[in-house]
């Protein structure tokens, strides 16, 4: 009671007298732990924080654990891969270590944001000394909600860095309101820096799979076959059935739900850092990687990837094309610049749906550097002429801007 007095004297703004170190008391509610028994049939023990208690959930995992195409210390590899490489990019855990990284999910009430939606569930994944701890939070009722993230919040002080999949749109958002509410009386939230990948797995996976849901992405690219799942969308009715009747049972399929989640988020980082350093199993994704590292200003690297893309062999797909004209744009950066007309040239002899792009770029190529108009012109010229499909309006427009203006020049005595 004292305890709830001092939290609400902090919501009044009432001024402290005296200033106390004592630590609230681990009381035990009256009642107990209703289901105990069943509790500890899955593993779920309680924690108590003044007179409200949640439940606990850990299970270790070996680290040569196999969960889909992976085995757990499978990290570790890739770690030591990682350090070997200077090159900037948002999958680098830059000096971390496998026991710095805290694989994150959430389950809640409702997939809507604010203040009106509950997480009842935080689920994490640890590296430990020799094994792998899935950890679950749960909430037994609303009423235990400081108890909740006061321990959560204990636990979590000295992780460097979180590991989520659409953790920075929603999970992390998630526990930031919730705090909000709740800071007077809980730890602070602690500075994370944040992998979601989810965006990895839209820059690699979405041309290639019907969705980039985790349940597809475990399927489909980590070979992880759930087996009797319970679905997510059912989470929010099996809570409110629970705190009807606080039986485990109706929540036992949302915590082992939850704990896939968290193991493959493991297993997907081990994945999309082996593609991305060198492995891509495609051309398509060869060439998106190589983008991503464009955008990190990783020239060289951003190269190498379009080289091994295998883009110069064209069979109508739009991405080749793009591909080659990505690496002759940096070619051209780099002063290469026969290199990179040899890649104009392909685009435009194929002529399929980027020619007139590749056009324009030799004719300022012959215009610029070789001093050439009359072949610019020819160019333009013949660009102009495509058939109507080739050509969106803004193209013509612009091929018609260049072509008068070569063709002034060169009745000005210009070659």
């Amino acid at each position: 009671m004292k305890h709830k007095l001092q939290r609400m004297k902090n919501h009044l703004s009432l001024p402290d007298k005296q200033e106390t170190t004592d630590k609230p008391a681990a009381a035990q509610p009256a009642s107990g732990v209703p289901y105990q028994k069943e509790w500890e049939q899955v593993q779920g023990f309680p924690l108590y924080f003044e007179d409200q208690y949640i439940m606990k959930r850990e299970i270790d995992y070996p680290l040569d654990y196999q969960h889909g195409r992976h085995r757990l210390n499978d990290i570790f590899p890739v770690f030591a891969r990682w350090s070997e490489t200077e090159e900037v990019h948002p999958l680098h855990p830059e000096g971390r270590r496998p026991e710095d990284l805290l694989f994150f999910d959430t389950e809640t009430t409702g997939l809507s944001g604010g203040t009106g939606n509950m997480i009842f569930l935080l689920g994490d994944a640890r590296f430990r000394e020799n094994h792998v701890t899935v950890t679950q939070y749960f909430l037994p009722g609303p009423e235990a909600e400081v108890a909740f993230y006061h321990h959560f919040l204990s636990d979590v002080p000295s992780m460097k860095h979180l590991v989520t999949y659409n953790g920075k749109s929603f999970d992390w958002p998630q526990l930031r309101t919730r705090h909000t509410l709740l800071r007077r009386e809980v730890p602070n939230l602690p500075q994370f820096g944040h992998f979601d990948l989810l965006h990895a797995s839209r820059r690699l996976f979405k041309y290639s799979l019907e969705s980039c849901k985790l349940s597809i992405v475990e399927h489909d690219v980590l070979q992880f076959k759930r087996v009797d799942d319970t679905p997510g969308y059912m989470a929010p009715m099996l809570y409110f059935d629970f705190l009807n009747d606080p039986n485990p049972g109706f929540i036992k399929g949302i915590m082992q739900h939850n704990e896939w989640d968290v193991l493959s988020l493991i297993t997907l980082y081990i994945e999309l850092s082996q593609r991305v350093l060198e492995e891509a199993p495609s051309g398509r994704e060869s060439y998106e990687i190589g983008r991503w590292f464009e955008q990190q200003g990783e020239t060289g690297k951003a190269l190498w990837c379009y080289r091994k893309s295998g883009a110069e062999e064209l069979t109508g797909e739009e991405w080749q094309e793009k591909c080659l004209l990505a690496e002759a744009d940096l070619l051209r950066k780099e002063k290469q610049l026969e290199e990179a007309e040899e890649k104009w040239l392909l685009v435009w002899s194929a002529q399929q749906n980027l020619a007139v792009s590749a056009a324009v770029e030799l004719a300022k190529y012959y215009e610029h550097q070789i001093k050439d108009r009359s072949r610019a012109l020819k160019l333009v010229q013949q660009a102009a002429a495509l058939p109507e499909d080739k050509l969106s309006d803004k193209q013509r427009t612009d091929l018609d801007k260049r072509m008068s203006r070569l063709e002034l020049k060169l009745g000005q005595g210009g070659k």
